[in-house]
């Protein structure tokens, strides 16, 4: 089997690989990080659409279905539009503007960033991890790059790491307070703004494996 052969396999069901597409995963890693890649967006995918049906739904389109007389094509349609504005409404992951800001950043921002900004010592950016409750451990990876910048009305602390599954960036933002955990994706990379004790987190890479293994070490302490 080759890399093509496996994707196609992949895309059309990630969860049930035969043992040809599982072996050659274990023996390519661009097609095992992409098998992980699509686990994750099809765990995601399912977590969106298990919402509970408003009490009393299924009744009310039975009764406009059989009242109206419509085709059965065009019941099934409704049916299905109406089960998606529910997901929609309860639920379906939205990208967040503050973690679509990450991304921004890092796609059009980054590179000037570097250029324009004052390097900040290690004893400082440390000072303030432990300030907002977060922690720098060594088995982040190699820092390549600290620095103070401009994000989202704030200074923020802006850190490239070279992780062992990849570069990731890192904005911390002290006494910025954010209510919950947020997600967004796009141009290719992700982002997650994670809340800490007197701030937030902006964490942004190109997969979802790479950017929980650094929020998971972040909040080691």
């Amino acid at each position: 089997m080759n890399c093509l052969e496996f994707r196609r396999a992949t895309l059309a069901d990630p969860r049930r690989l035969e043992a040809e597409a599982a072996s050659h995963a274990e023996h390519c890693a661009g097609c095992k990080e992409f098998l992980v890649q699509s686990l994750e967006t099809e765990s995601r995918l399912a977590g969106a659409l298990r919402v509970a049906v408003p009490e009393g739904l299924r009744a009310r389109l039975l009764d406009r279905t059989a009242a109206a007389r419509r085709p059965r094509w065009l019941a099934l349609a409704a049916s299905l539009l109406a089960a998606i504005a529910i997901a929609f409404a309860l639920g379906w992951p939205r990208n967040d503007a503050m973690a679509l800001a990450g991304i921004d950043f890092v796609m059009y921002e980054e590179a000037q960033a570097i250029a324009d900004a004052k390097p900040t010592d290690l004893a400082t950016l440390y000072r303030v991890a432990r300030e907002m409750g977060a922690s720098l451990p060594e088995q982040l990876g190699e820092m390549r790059y600290t620095g103070t910048c401009p994000f989202a009305g704030a200074t923020a602390h802006h850190v490239l790491v070279k992780t062992p599954l990849g570069k990731v960036t890192l904005l911390l933002i002290p006494e910025r307070s954010f209510p919950a955990r947020a997600f967004a994706s796009a141009h290719g990379l992700e982002a997650a703004i994670v809340p800490v004790r007197a701030g937030a987190i902006a964490i942004i890479g190109d997969s979802g494996r790479s950017i929980g293994r650094v929020e998971t070490l972040l909040k080691s302490t």
